[in-house]
């Protein structure tokens, strides 16, 4: 018997939150999560209009690894054994299932993202990997619930710093915090500077993300929260407005995955805000006095 085809809620409003990375979407995750009027399922980033968009194949290649290597740890043996794992693999092999549609059916995904689902006013699907995306796959994601979106950006300069030294301590988890690290980290972004690839990093194209998302979708439907005022208790009251939620309350000085400090060595700070001065200058031009002084470039873009 065909199953019957996935409805979202017209009592709902479907919210997507994308941002560069590094951009504070895991505390806004957290914060929201404490709202008894938000509904997430079980995991943060859903990664399905992207890997949908054939724009994130290393995403759904990941979990299908991922997949193989929990059935792999089965063994044939009677007991409690094999539990655990068969636990961890009903939940990625859950998770897999939103791929299985035809292109324009987004019933697996609705079935897996509504899962749980006690009657809440907001549906949540935190992906920050969504800005990669392009104004036609905004409009595709825009016709669930009349979606609205939550848009995060963090100055350029500090952002990519950022996901440098996460992606230091990642990959070398072994070298201490202190001059190695430091030193680690500056020659990676030298090396980044030097090839001419900063400019073209997809999640921190602000203005081509801003240019489809506002291509397709009212702005009313779109709000832009700067990471430098996100963790304000105005800025979680403003979020809460637009989503027309009850206020939550959130741990400001709290941070999620902080990174490895890391001070950044004055050329590489100048060669970032050289690759990144097509962003402070469009931003600039479009937020005006909105932009947070704390972000480098932006009074002399």
């Amino acid at each position: 018997m065909p199953k019957r085809a996935a409805r979202f809620p017209d009592t709902a409003t479907m919210v997507f939150c994308i941002g560069a990375q590094k951009a504070g979407t895991t505390w806004l995750y957290e914060a929201l999560r404490a709202s008894p009027q938000v509904h997430f399922c079980r995991n943060k980033e859903l990664h399905y209009f992207d890997v949908m968009a054939g724009r994130a194949d290393l995403a759904i290649a990941n979990r299908v690894k991922m997949a193989a290597a929990l059935a792999n740890k089965l063994t044939a043996k009677t007991g409690p054994g094999n539990a655990k794992v068969l636990k961890q693999l009903r939940e990625v092999t859950d998770l897999l299932t939103i791929y299985t549609g035809e292109p324009g059916d987004h019933d697996p995904y609705l079935r897996y993202l509504l899962r749980g689902y006690r009657a809440q006013p907001v549906v949540c699907d935190i992906t920050p990997a969504y800005a990669i995306l392009d104004a036609p796959h905004f409009a595709d994601m825009a016709s669930i619930g009349t979606a609205k979106f939550l848009f995060l950006l963090r100055d350029p300069v500090d952002r990519m710093w950022s996901q440098i030294r996460m992606a230091e301590a990642v990959e070398h988890p072994d070298v201490p915090k202190g001059d190695a690290f430091d030193a680690a980290c500056a020659a990676r972004a030298k090396m980044l500077i030097e090839a001419g690839r900063l400019p073209r990093i997809e999640r921190a194209d602000y203005e081509r993300t801003i240019r489809a998302l506002e291509k397709v979708i009212p702005r009313d439907r779109i709000k832009y929260v700067f990471y430098e005022d996100l963790f304000a208790p105005e800025t979680l009251d403003d979020i809460c407005g637009f989503l027309d939620i009850d206020a939550i309350q959130a741990d400001g000085a709290r941070r999620s995955n902080p990174g490895r400090d890391a001070a950044i060595p004055d050329d590489i700070r100048h060669g970032f805000e050289r690759a990144f001065a097509r962003q402070y200058k469009f931003v600039r031009k479009r937020f005006g006095d909105r932009v947070p002084t704390a972000w480098h470039s932006a009074q002399r873009a």
